[in-house]
């Protein structure tokens, strides 16, 4: 989740209008759960790790640092929220702070291009103010997003939210959203020789019976879980069921009361697929090239990032830092560092660096990537993709050659060519270890 919403912030936040919300209404659904947190629950609402939160006479509070430069930086958000193309839409809130500061309230995208709706900038003080801001939707997008940015203070303080609402769009929501099973288990699975634990959402202060039960709805284990009252993080109230002696392997269902979780597996090759699984990160952050669907699946396709299409500048002719060198160069493809963005050669040659070394310790892992089944490894076709790069980072030999001042370019190549002036041969290299 953390990467998502960075993302989404990091490209709308340029576009934001400061101008003070205005008052409107918008006609529709309300399209935001839990928004006067009147059960003392602050779920399905998250903050950022820096700006913890909770449900606090009745309001959602949160702690924000001072420090940070972005407003994307500190946030409070919910995600799954639909947005129309061509319907209005108002969000509401009422919200104070333990000192005078300004803050921004959006409702977005959280997926390329990003758009933003709905934004504004309010002013709060200590006493309880309630706003509205109002926008029309042109995209229909149904995983959007509500968030409050707080980010870039210079001194820390408390902002408390109430009575959230976000109205709008004509398509009936279908219901309230089902945030599953208040049996919630470990839907990855269990080692049959592990842990074996399990959570149940529940007011219920005394011990409740479970029920292990197998693919036929037969109960082939019992017990009683175990009170453990308010979760800090997701401010339920909670208890914890263990069936750790339990080791036969098969597909089960945990039941307590009426409600059954969601089916879940014990067995030994819950994690055969982990490495390939976790390799597939590389192809998903690439820039330069179309994140194609039959390699990812619908949810994660998207277009080439950086190439120059609008609204971003791309990475086909990129000019230095001014005031450090005169010329510009082609630096697309690589790997996007995180969800900003950023693609840096440190990291990114450490990353590479850890693909070949994978392939020299353990050979090649069969990836899902356009130059599968090609003449290189798999593992090493996507260790290319960022050597390319950082290839295509390095100070043109020209400008090293011609420059006459001490100490050498950055990103002049070692060993100098014979003809480099002293400007880009006087730097010694690196001692070998």
């Amino acid at each position: 989740m953390f990467i998502r919403w960075r993302v989404a912030c990091a490209l709308t936040a340029l576009a934001l209008p400061l101008a003070p919300a205005q008052a409107a209404h918008a006609a529709g659904y309300e399209r935001v759960l839990n928004g006067g947190f009147d059960a003392g629950s602050k779920e399905p609402w998250w903050s950022s790790e820096n700006t913890p939160s909770r449900v606090q006479d009745g309001r959602l509070c949160a702690d924000v640092p001072a420090g940070t430069v972005n407003p994307w930086d500190s946030m409070i958000g919910q995600n799954d929220i639909p947005l129309e193309n061509g319907q209005s839409y108002t969000l509401s809130f009422t919200a104070s702070a333990t000192r005078d500061v300004a803050i921004t309230a959006i409702a977005q995208m959280s997926g390329p291009p990003y758009t933003t709706p709905v934004a504004g900038r309010v002013r709060l003080t200590a006493t309880p103010q309630h706003f509205e801001i109002t926008g029309t939707s042109t995209v229909d997008e149904p995983k959007s997003q509500v968030a409050f940015q707080m980010g870039g203070a210079t001194e820390p303080y408390t902002l408390c939210l109430d009575d959230i609402s976000f109205v709008g769009g004509v398509v009936p929501p279908g219901g309230v959203r089902d945030l599953g099973s208040p049996v919630r288990v470990n839907q990855v699975g269990y080692l049959p020789g592990g842990p074996k634990r399990a959570t149940v959402v529940t007011d219920a202060t005394a011990p409740l019976t479970w029920r292990l039960l197998d693919e036929d709805g037969t109960a082939v284990a019992t017990g009683t879980t175990r009170p453990h009252g308010p979760d800090a993080m997701s401010g339920d109230t909670v208890q914890t069921a263990d069936f750790t002696k339990f080791r036969t392997p098969g597909t089960y269902r945990l039941q307590v009361g009426e409600d059954k979780s969601e089916p879940f597996a014990i067995g030994q090759d819950l994690y055969g697929r982990l490495r390939r699984d976790a390799l597939a990160y590389f192809y998903h952050n690439r820039s330069g090239i179309p994140i194609e669907a039959k390699y990812v699946g619908e949810a994660y396709a998207r277009p080439a990032g950086h190439l120059g299409v609008p609204p971003n500048q791309g990475d086909t002719d990129v000019p230095c830092r001014p005031g450090t060198c005169d010329y510009r160069m082609d630096v697309r493809g690589g790997w996007y560092d995180a969800g900003d963005h950023g693609k840096y050669v440190v990291n990114g040659a450490l990353a590479a660096w850890q693909l070949i070394d994978l392939y020299e310790q353990a050979g090649d892992v069969p990836l899902s990537i356009p130059e599968q089944g090609g003449a290189l490894p798999d593992v090493l076709d996507e260790a290319r993709w960022e050597l390319d790069f950082l290839l295509r980072m390095r100070a043109p030999t020209a400008w090293c050659t011609t420059r006459s001042t001490t100490p050498p370019g950055p990103g002049c190549p070692w060993p100098p060519p014979p003809t480099r002036s002293r400007a880009c041969s006087t730097r010694s290299p690196p001692p070998r270890r």
